[in-house]
């Protein structure tokens, strides 16, 4: 969806995202919506200032060029103030990286993880969470793919078939 403004016109916030091993993204952006724990919040130019408690799910960041980028993310805090967005996580995997194929037996490990935890609580939420983060890895994965073959989409069928994408 275009807004039909020049990436200069657009209002935009500063994003970074965080995890103890660095910076995964820092840049401009149109919007962030991230997985805080009462539900998504979407942040756009000129929001009120808030902190968020974050849990594992899908962050995703709406470049001013209207490009989506998404993340798999784990628990953290979302700060925004004077249109900087800071989302502090533990992992951060963007969704060109995910495995598709690891992240599909990491959920069916979980699950046998969640089937024989039986009545030990420290065991079930910790299967519980992993089955969370692979089900998010899978999602973004997903996202990746469609946004892989729609940028192919664009390409003109005979560029494609030149070998200019594979």
């Amino acid at each position: 969806m275009s807004t039909g403004l020049g990436t200069e016109e657009r209002k935009r916030v500063a994003v970074r995202v965080l995890t103890p091993e660095g910076p995964v993204y820092e840049g401009d952006a149109a919007m962030v919506i991230a997985p805080s724990v009462e539900g998504e919040v979407g942040i756009l130019p000129r929001h009120a200032p808030l902190i968020a408690d974050l849990r594992i799910g899908e962050t995703r960041i709406r470049l001013l060029d209207d490009q989506v980028r998404a993340y798999a993310t784990t628990e953290g805090y979302l700060s925004v103030e004077d249109d900087q967005v800071l989302v502090l996580v533990e992992h951060a995997e963007p969704a060109e990286s995910v495995d598709r194929a690891r992240a599909a037996d990491d959920l069916r490990q979980a699950e046998e993880a969640l089937a024989a935890a039986g009545d030990d609580e420290e065991a079930r939420e910790a299967a519980e969470r992993a089955v969370r983060r692979a089900q998010s890895r899978l999602r973004v994965a997903d996202m990746g793919a469609a946004a892989r073959r729609e940028s192919r989409e664009d390409v003109p069928l005979d560029a494609r078939e030149e070998g200019g994408l594979a």
